[in-house]
């Protein structure tokens, strides 16, 4: 079960994590700030009309830093839960390889002790 988690969330956070990474490049090469640097003080409502679009693009970028943070912690969690249902699985195949071997070693015991008699 933690193979499939594993792998799941392993996938859905590699490929959500690149989709919000290009999000967040293209929305940090807008140089809009640059732009609004260089604007002469203008009154309440003209600002308001030349912040809104810059405004806007830096809450499209807050929240796909926000996303990309959580997927982050997806891709980190799928990791961990594969690798931890690898580590159970092979140690579960140990012991029923070495439960196995004995059984078999005690059974031919019990062959070689009646042939004797």
């Amino acid at each position: 079960m933690c193979l499939v988690l594993g792998i799941g969330n392993w996938i859905v956070g590699a490929v959500e994590t690149t989709k919000y990474q290009n999000l967040l490049h293209k929305t940090a090469q807008t140089g809009l700030e640059e732009t609004y640097r260089s604007f002469q003080e203008l009154d309440h409502q003209k600002n308001e009309e030349v912040l809104r679009r810059i405004n806007e693009n830096r809450e499209k970028y807050n929240a796909a830093r926000v996303k990309l943070n959580f997927f982050y912690v997806v891709l980190i969690g799928g990791r961990v839960l594969f690798l931890s249902g690898a580590v159970l699985t092979l140690c579960s195949l140990i012991r029923l390889i070495r439960r196995d071997t004995q059984f078999k070693i005690r059974r031919l015991e019990g062959l070689a002790g009646k042939d004797i008699l």
